[in-house]
């Protein structure tokens, strides 16, 4: 038997050591993780009957583990997977009835949401700018070199994030910062593939399949809400910044439902010919509405997250892979479990998703 267990480390924003929270005092506790392009966040209800609300202090750095252990009585984080590195947003002391306090908090993109782009400076390609940026709020910075000069009017009314996720597009690439307190802006790294050439799945969900069940319901969403059929592919070219254009239309589907059209910034594409072909091989996959699922309940995994690839089974012609957009883990005295939703569209397509989903959901506290 496999008892569910979290670990929580705070470090005062000034330094110092890092005081673990006992495990026993936690009330609640939920961490979102969504796509790279926002913010991964968590909510954190502690006991308060030990006055830990005056030690905790906003801005205070917050590591999270999640996972099972063996021995319930001895174990230790090396059990668990590190799902979440962040800070602290707010501190929420409650007294009355029972003594409780709350946490929310961000990952590190919150240092880079939180601010508008104020830096003034020469021309610079949009990996100089990621890499001032990470100096800027003391992350590493793993840049891919690129080449071609930034205009300045992008940067007016927008916040840093913005201004790297709107490089990132224009690049190709992808940005996000890591557990690890690394900034990432580079190609998307490949995913891991089976002897057929397929992504290989992280997990998979199987509905009334006897014993291997692991899943309590799930929802579909298959409308037309979602469908593109327009996809226009931009690339500034050269230190001119000369612009090359294409688009594929589905006009049937123009006809029926008016213009839905996709902007997509692709690097590669140095010529009108390349940015044709490739606005055409990306209609081809987006041309169809898009299916999502939302709801999907199981136990607690821990090792699991944004933008992975899972199989679903046992729901008849819903039944195939989908991209992860969010994973909730919930745990609690009570026990471990999570709460996913997915599309059968790839993360670098679904431009819908990109937002910051904490900010859109609002602060809140867990209770």
């Amino acid at each position: 038997m496999k008892y569910p267990r979290c670990y929580i480390e705070l470090t005062p924003r000034e330094g110092g050591e890092a005081v673990a929270v006992n495990w026993q005092d936690v009330l609640s506790l939920t961490v979102t993780d969504t796509m790279f392009s926002g913010a991964d966040s968590f909510e954190l209800t502690l006991s308060n009957t030990k006055k830990l609300s005056d030690y905790l202090r906003k801005e205070m750095d917050v590591k999270i583990y999640l996972g099972y252990v063996k021995n319930q009585k001895a174990w230790s984080k090396a059990e668990l997977t590190h799902i979440f590195t962040g800070k602290v947003d707010g501190v929420r002391p409650s007294f009355g009835g029972r003594d409780v306090v709350g946490l929310v908090g961000r990952d590190y993109a919150a240092l880079f949401l939180d601010n508008e782009f104020n830096l003034q400076f020469a021309e610079r390609t949009a990996s100089q700018i990621a890499q001032l940026l990470a100096e800027r709020r003391g992350l590493t910075a793993i840049v891919t070199p690129t080449t071609v000069i930034v205009e300045k009017d992008m940067y007016k009314d927008k916040t840093e994030w913005q201004i790297l996720q709107t490089l990132a597009d224009r690049e190709g690439f992808t940005c996000y910062v890591s557990k690890d307190k690394e900034l990432y802006f580079g190609q998307r790294k490949e995913p891991v593939k089976d002897e057929d050439g397929n992504e290989k799945a992280a997990y998979t969900f199987y509905y009334k399949k006897g014993k291997s069940s692991n899943v309590l319901g799930v929802t579909f969403d298959d409308s037309m809400l979602d469908i593109i059929n327009k996809v226009t592919v931009r690339h500034f070219f050269g230190r001119k910044k000369q612009l090359v254009q294409a688009s594929a239309t589905n006009d049937d589907l123009i006809k029926k439902y008016g213009v839905k059209e996709r902007i997509v910034y692709d690097s590669k594409a140095l010529t009108m010919e390349l940015a044709q072909k490739t606005a055409e091989a990306l209609l081809s996959k987006l041309d169809n509405a898009v299916v999502t699922f939302s709801g999907l309940e199981t136990a607690g995994i821990a090792t699991i997250g944004a933008e992975n690839i899972v199989n679903i089974e046992g729901c008849g012609r819903f039944d195939g892979s989908y991209y992860l957009t969010e994973v909730k883990h919930s745990f609690s005295m009570s026990g471990y479990s999570v709460s996913v939703s997915g599309t059968n569209q790839q993360p670098d397509a679904a431009a819908q998703y990109r937002e910051n989903l904490y900010e859109s959901e609002g602060l809140g506290y867990g209770r």
